[in-house]
């Protein structure tokens, strides 16, 4: 459960915004629209005026760098629940990252870097959980295996996706918002194309 009440930061007021059901939500606007902020925001990394009501914590990796260059994957999973590195191996499987678990992070593409990222997050014990564009370095294999993840993992956590690309959103998420001063529910992606492109 995510709930947002009166919230008001950069030029943004929030009145009324929930999420009570687990699936796939998509979140769109402009670049530089506040996406990034307001995430932060929602997992406690930036104060704002208004109240964040959820019912367990929320994962959301907003830079990449900030993991260890010099750990491995494997180091990081010793660190997590019993749980989490259950699902933590069950996910390395799907995404068959073997060839590089045990190299240093700091040798790692963006592609892997990613993909480990991934991985982290949906093993998290978390109910709500944010990619702001971490599928973005996948190639295209990848990211077919990303977003069938995401169809099984939606079952049961809050999923929140950001993309540059629309199809992906449109294709792929349950319910989609569009954050332009206020939260929107997306009826129609063309309108919201023509938005984005007009500024």
């Amino acid at each position: 459960m995510l709930k947002v009440s009166k919230l008001n930061f950069l030029n943004y007021k929030i009145q009324e915004f929930e999420i009570l059901v687990p699936g796939l939500y998509g979140f769109v606007g402009q670049n530089g629209a506040g996406k990034s902020t307001f995430f932060s925001i929602l997992n406690g990394d930036i104060s704002a005026k208004g109240s964040i009501i959820s019912s367990r914590k929320v994962m959301y990796i907003s830079n990449l760098q900030s993991f260890d260059k010099n750990l491995k994957a494997l180091d990081y999973f010793k660190l997590l629940s019993e749980s989490e590195r259950s699902s933590a191996k069950k996910l390395s499987k799907l995404f068959d990252i073997n060839s590089f678990i045990d190299k240093k992070i700091g040798k790692y593409s963006l592609g892997m870097l990613q993909q480990f990222a991934i991985i982290i997050s949906l093993a998290s014990n978390s109910e709500i959980v944010i990619f702001d564009e971490l599928h973005s370095g996948l190639d295209l294999k990848h990211q077919r295996i990303f977003f069938d993840i995401l169809q099984h993992e939606k079952k049961e956590k809050i999923i929140i996706l950001t993309s540059h690309h629309l199809e992906d959103v449109k294709n792929n998420c349950d319910v989609s918002f569009f954050l332009d001063k206020d939260i929107e529910v997306i009826k129609d992606f063309n309108d919201v194309e023509n938005r984005i492109i007009g500024g």
